[in-house]
C-alpha cells in the first residue's frame, strides 16, 4: 500500500508544464507542497524533482519531506489537505502552491 510523503520546496514556475492545473504566471517563483505517493518514507528527491518538473516548476529548492499521517486529515488544521492526499494516492502527486 502506497504512502503519500510531502515534500516542501521552492520553485520558479515555467511553460511546459504536462499536469492541466490552475498554475501561476511564468517566471513567478512560490513556495509548493508536493504531495508524492510512495512505497514506503523513504526521501525520493529525484522522482520528486521530476514531478514538479511536470507540473511546470524548475529550479527546485527542497525545504523538507515527511510522511503524511492520515489520522491528522481529522483535524480542523489539516482538513483542507485530505483532496490532495486522496488525488495523490489515485494519480500519483498533487501540487499545493502559494500565492506570494
Amino acid at each position: 500500500m502506497s504512502i503519500v510523503v510531502i515534500y516542501g520546496f521552492t520553485g520558479t514556475f515555467q511553460a511546459g508544464h504536462e499536469y492541466e492545473y490552475v498554475h501561476p504566471e511564468p517566471g513567478a517563483t512560490h513556495k509548493c507542497m508536493l504531495f508524492l505517493a510512495q512505497p514506503d518514507d523513504q526521501p525520493l528527491e529525484e522522482v520528486a524533482r521530476s514531478e514538479c518538473s511536470k507540473y511546470g516548476f524548475q529550479e527546485v529548492d527542497f525545504s523538507g519531506h515527511g510522511q503524511l499521517k492520515v489520522e491528522v486529515l481529522n483535524t480542523d488544521q489539516y482538513r483542507g489537505f485530505a483532496g490532495f492526499y486522496e488525488e495523490a494516492l489515485q494519480e500519483g502527486s498533487a501540487l499545493v502552491y502559494y500565492p506570494n
